[in-house]
This record gives C-alpha cells, structure tokens and sequence, in this order.
C-alpha cells in the first residue's frame, strides 16, 4: 500500500496539471493564457520533483532549499521575460539546451527542496 502513495501522489500531479493546462486552454484566452500555462507547467513539474523524494528529511539545510528556490524564480522570470542576459542566451544556445533540460532542472529544484 506504501507503494501506490509513491506511484499514485506522482501520477495525480500530472493528471491533475494536465487537467488544468486543458481548462485554461478553453476558458482564458490572451496574454494571461501564455503566463498561465508557464505558471502551471513550472509548478508542476516542481511538485513533481518533490513528489519524487521518498525519504523524510535527514538533515535540514538551508543552502539547498534556498538555492532550488532562487533557481527555480530565475528560469521563472527567464521564460516569462521578465528578465534577460544576453550573456546568458548565448551561452544557453551554444550548449544547447533546450526546454527539456530546463524542466529537468525544475524537476531537479523540487527534489533538492523536499531533500
């Protein structure tokens, strides 16, 4: 029964975000759509990596959530447009990364801030 908790609590996150995604889809239409969806996925997939962590907190470390917070706000604020570094952009495009790798490191924040 234990396990259905570790596979179930995942799963209704992502039943749960994709239900949401599909209302503000049909209900919200104009610049507070873009924003929404981006809020949505990006809360997600943050609780999603919290979701993750299995075990109960071994040792509290305030450098950890601090930091899965700020990165968490600065790719926020990056993908909203809030905030730009050229510096950045090249550096993100000469890499090569692409949203996947973004949302593996909102997934990787949630995770950290749960540990």
């Amino acid at each position: 029964m234990k396990d259905l908790r570790y596979i179930g609590y995942p799963l209704f996150i992502i039943l749960i975000s994709a239900l949401l995604c599909k209302l503000v889809d049909v209900y919200i239409s104009g610049n507070v759509h873009d924003w929404l969806l981006i809020f949505i996925r990006i809360t997600a997939l943050f609780t999603f990596g919290m979701s993750l962590n299995k075990a109960s907190r071994r040792r509290y470390t305030v450098w950890k959530v601090v930091f899965s917070v700020v990165i968490t706000l600065f790719l926020l604020l990056l993908e909203l447009g809030l905030f730009s570094l050229p510096i950045l952009t090249d550096i993100i495009f000469f890499f090569g990364v692409s949203s996947f790798f973004i949302n593996m490191m909102y997934i990787l924040c949630g995770y950290m801030f749960v540990d």
